[in-house]
């Protein structure tokens, strides 16, 4: 099981959530919205002079659905070159409560 965290401007939220649905049918995920910081894109941090906030999804799946979503969020970074999207991939991740 891989832990994939992705943090993107919330421009972007509803798109990936409707690939994500289409794409990794059955896909649970953890979505925290207005999430604030600094990134390679620029500061999202939801004032008047950085108004843009993100959101961070926590995605726990096996190998198959991680290229999935490897393939789905580069089309969208390719194709949303402004919107600043981010993944990270926790390789194996197991339970720690039962």
């Amino acid at each position: 099981m891989n832990r994939i965290e992705i943090i993107m401007d919330q421009t972007v939220e509803a798109l990936f959530i409707e690939r994500l649905n289409r794409e990794c049918k059955g896909t649970h995920y953890t979505m925290v919205q207005n999430a604030l910081g600094i990134g390679e894109s620029g500061p999202r941090m939801g004032t008047s002079v950085w108004p843009e906030v993100n959101s961070l999804f926590l995605i726990y799946t096996d190998k198959e659905g991680t290229v999935i979503l490897r393939g789905l969020l580069g089309r969208m970074r390719r194709a949303n070159p402004n919107n600043g999207i981010a993944a990270f991939l926790i390789p194996e991740t197991e339970e720690f409560l039962f």
